[in-house]
């Protein structure tokens, strides 16, 4: 579990019952988006998350891997720094194997490093984000701040060993958790298909803990599929197919074959529905990724979703709609399970 959210009016229970249960993880951050407070979560048992959601708590990436910096070196740093408004960038980070990765400005982000280094001593190196996610393969621009040079990172995440560069392959360690939820929600012997695999954090661990699916995972950037080729030898599974390639021009080759299909694109997804559904079997869940405004972020989706498989003469029923995780001001990211039959 990464973490849960809560209305800011209900906060002081769930914090109260986190408390009283030992359930906060005291190595991240709690904190708060719009109207909600986030906190993160040692793993608790099906009765005590049955009874958080009753106090109006739902599971959530955006927690993870938010790493609390020690209050005495924070609270020295922004001493130093003299400065107000960089509360944030010294508050958290990402943690991906043993590289914190910021958003700071050069001059204050080697004074962050610094701190970095003496307070959580897993840390070898510092980058920094030098640009927004850009391109149809979801990459960024890095700047190497502090500790050993590259770009290239081995993280463990729910079992599984990954190996990327992180300026060449989408990865995001805040969505351990959805991949978690759909191996566990997956049947063993099912056929998969993962689109938009990357270096392959959702087909590996669907693939390890599930041995006997058959698992194809298809991808369009080369270096991506490179480092995916590698994980695939490293994690020592044999039911993944590796694709280099885009989707669509695999839909007539997969046609009714998938039991299950992964849309980890939230952006575009909605323009690989044709494909998924040439792919998708006779009773095909599908979990599908989008971004969508605030307020009312599944009707358009589930709309849209609806229309297009009844004009093609078939049914849809939503099994889980949920935020993701907050991506911006104005949107969330939100995931929709759903069977097609």
């Amino acid at each position: 579990m990464a973490g849960i959210r809560v209305e800011k009016k209900n906060a002081e229970a769930v914090r109260a019952y986190l408390k009283a249960h030992k359930l906060m993880d005291k190595q991240h951050c709690v904190f708060s988006r719009n109207s909600f407070i986030y906190f993160p979560m040692l793993r608790p048992g099906a009765g005590e998350m049955a009874h958080l959601k009753k106090l109006g708590a739902e599971p959530t990436d955006a927690a993870f891997m938010r790493q609390k910096m020690p209050r005495g070196y924070r609270d020295a740093l922004l001493k130093e720094l003299g400065m107000r408004g960089y509360e944030k960038a010294v508050k958290s980070y990402d943690l991906v194997g043993d590289t914190a990765i910021i958003d700071a400005r050069h001059g204050l982000a080697m004074k962050i490093a610094k701190a970095l280094s003496v307070s959580d001593r897993r840390i070898k190196r510092v980058i920094s984000k030098a640009g927004a996610v850009k391109g149809s393969f979801r990459t960024r621009d890095f700047r190497h701040v502090w500790g050993r040079k590259g770009y290239e990172v081995e993280y463990r995440e729910n079992g599984i060993l990954l190996s990327l560069d992180i300026r060449k392959a989408f990865f995001s360690p805040r969505l351990a958790y959805e991949r978690k939820r759909i191996s566990d929600s997956a049947r063993d012997g099912e056929n998969v298909v993962v689109m938009f695999a990357g270096a392959g954090p959702f087909d590996i661990l669907l693939a390890k803990s599930h041995v006997h699916d058959a698992v194809v995972a298809i991808e369009m950037n080369r270096d991506a599929h490179r480092y995916h080729l590698r994980n695939i030898a490293l994690n020592k599974v044999a039911n993944v197919v590796p694709i280099l390639g885009d989707v669509r021009d695999f839909g007539a080759r997969y046609r009714g074959f998938a039991d299950r299909i992964v849309m980890p694109l939230p952006r575009d997804s909605h323009h690989f529905l044709e494909t998924a559904a040439a792919m998708a079997g006779k009773r095909c869940i599908i979990h599908y990724y989008a971004f969508a405004g605030k307020g009312e972020p599944y009707s358009h989706h589930l709309e849209l979703l609806r229309s297009f498989f009844g004009a093609r003469g078939r049914k849809v029923r939503i099994l889980l709609k949920r935020i993701v995780r907050t991506y911006s001001p104005a949107e969330d990211e939100i995931v929709i399970d759903f069977m097609v039959y």
